[in-house]
């Protein structure tokens, strides 16, 4: 009886604990606070303790977010130690005080009061009084509050002080590519390694670069990318937009949700905090004006930019390689506006996209103005012979019987299905080596000539004797339109509209360190002379 008496009145066994300390030591308090006794060492040495003096209780781990603010709960340690909660390795959280767990009053008191209640798990902060397990927390909503109005006012200070300094033109924040930051007194000043490559990046955007050929010149030249492995399109636009180059300061342009939140936000541009001639400049304020030109122009849409000015041969460029219409680009050059034209399935390499069939707005004019006072010098010096050579086949056509045309045609139309296979099996052997660059461009030649001939020809058979008659009162308006134009000095749109049917640009080759571009050009009436 004794004996059971005895093992009656024993004791119950105390709950065993494994228990998680969680330290952490934010920015504020070492800026603000400055007390030893919040280091991480400290905080460790008092929780170990404690451990030590309860029964029942074993430290299992120590989670730590070093620098980390309390204003939310995405911190490594504090995720890690929820982890852990959850797999049921910790069922004790035990921190210094309220303020080391979290200063969002509204998620703190969701994680103690809903979140490790429903996970089993018992809080403790020591210097508080506060133990979720005997009730010792009726303050901790009062706390939790206290917590939260100290982050907000901290915050405010911290937002106050930043402010006052950006209206002094002080740098807050990292220093923008070709700048170093000094600490100290917020003062930023050049580094001429980088302030050489932002001047190359105005340069070459000054001449009508784009960003894109920007971006591939700095990454074959090897130049590190500032915060990045490679320069791309966002970096190399960013610089170019950026009034730092030119001695100002603009800042505050982000900021922060709210004093709970670490999402990052655009302010709006009447709350930016603008600050003149605060540093010494990279750019010169007339070559960022030009830029800053460019930059508007490019920024439009294409299809804006070609509607609004389509260029002097839009809609008479045809692709020589897959026959599509070419397009045009506008870009700005040192002020000046040029067109490029470009075949509007190079850029893709879907569905058989040609090569890329490109030529610029000058370059084309002066080929279409050479060519056509060409054929007004030839008809001011021969004009007889001239027509008569354009006249000779459509009058030998007229006296074709039906059955000759037919059978003419059938001629004709086989051998242009030879010089097709002729042509495709000479740029193989091109191709393969069989058939130097010289001996290619001669033979493509003659059976680009032959086969313009025959096509001609065989359009002309096509035709009805009507058709033939047309075609000769064309050639002789042909020839009233162009020989005028012997002393033409330039290229107009309504001069191409009443000359010009279509010109067709081939691509580029390079024969013998000469680069050379096939452009056909197709008059109206008489096709291509």
């Amino acid at each position: 009886m004794s004996g059971n008496s005895a093992m009656a009145s024993a004791p119950a066994p105390a709950k065993l604990y494994n228990v998680g300390m969680y330290i952490r030591l934010s920015l504020e308090n070492t800026a603000y606070r400055g007390k030893d006794s919040e280091s991480i060492e400290n905080q460790q040495a008092l929780l170990s303790k404690f451990i030590e003096m309860m029964p029942g209780w074993v430290e299992k781990r120590t989670y730590i977010d070093n620098g980390a603010s309390g204003g939310n709960f995405n911190r490594k340690g504090f995720q890690d130690m929820m982890t852990d909660i959850r797999n049921g390795e910790i069922n004790l959280v035990l921190v210094k005080d309220l303020s080391r767990f979290g200063r969002n009053y509204l998620e703190a008191g969701k994680y103690l009061e809903e979140v490790l209640p429903s996970l089993n798990c018992r809080f403790v902060a020591l210097d508080d009084g506060i133990d979720t397990e005997t009730g010792e927390n009726d303050i901790l909503p009062f706390l939790n509050a206290m917590n939260d109005f100290y982050l907000k006012n901290l915050s405010d200070k911290v937002k106050s002080v930043l402010t006052a300094k950006a209206k002094n033109g002080q740098k807050i924040g990292h220093a923008p590519y070709g700048y170093l930051h000094n600490r100290q007194d917020h003062t930023v000043y050049i580094d001429e390694n980088e302030a050489a490559v932002v001047r190359r990046i105005y340069d070459m955007r000054l001449t009508g670069v784009s960003t894109l050929k920007i971006v591939e010149a700095l990454n074959n030249d090897g130049i590190p990318a500032p915060r990045s492995k490679f320069w791309r399109d966002c970096t190399v636009l960013g610089i170019l937009k950026n009034e730092f180059y030119i001695g100002n300061s603009i800042q505050n342009k982000r900021t922060y949700l709210s004093y709970r939140s670490e999402k990052v936000v655009r302010c709006p541009e009447d709350e930016w905090i603008r600050a003149d001639n605060t540093h010494e400049a990279i750019i010169s304020q007339e070559v960022w004006e030009q830029v800053q030109a460019i930059n508007k122009e490019t920024a439009r849409p294409f299809s804006e930019r070609r509607k609004a000015e389509p260029g002097v041969f839009a809609g008479l460029l045809y692709c020589g390689g897959c026959g599509r219409k070419m397009i045009s680009n506008l870009q700005t050059n040192r002020g000046y506006r040029v067109f490029h034209y470009y075949c509007s399935t190079s850029r893709s390499t879907f569905n058989g996209g040609c090569q890329p069939h490109t030529i610029g707005d000058v370059t084309l004019r002066k080929i279409v103005l050479n060519d056509i006072r060409a054929q007004a010098e030839r008809i001011t010096i021969d004009r007889e012979g001239v027509l008569k050579k354009l006249q000779g086949s459509l009058s030998a056509i007229q006296k074709m019987s039906k059955p000759d045309s037919m059978k003419r045609q059938r001629e004709l139309e086989s051998r242009l299905h030879t010089i097709e296979v002729q042509a495709e099996k000479l740029y193989e052997d091109k191709v393969m080596g069989a058939v130097s660059n010289d001996e290619f461009s001669r033979l493509s030649q003659q059976l680009e000539s032959e086969r313009r001939e025959k096509s001609a020809l065989l359009d002309a058979l096509r035709q009805t004797a009507s058709d033939v008659q047309k075609k000769l009162a064309d050639i002789d308006r042909w020839a009233e339109l162009i020989e005028n134009c012997s002393v033409l000095v330039e290229v107009d749109r309504d001069l191409l509209e009443s000359l010009i049917d279509r010109i067709e640009i081939s691509g580029q080759e390079v024969i013998n360190g000469v680069k050379s571009r096939g452009v056909r050009i197709f008059y109206k009436y008489v096709g291509q002379v």
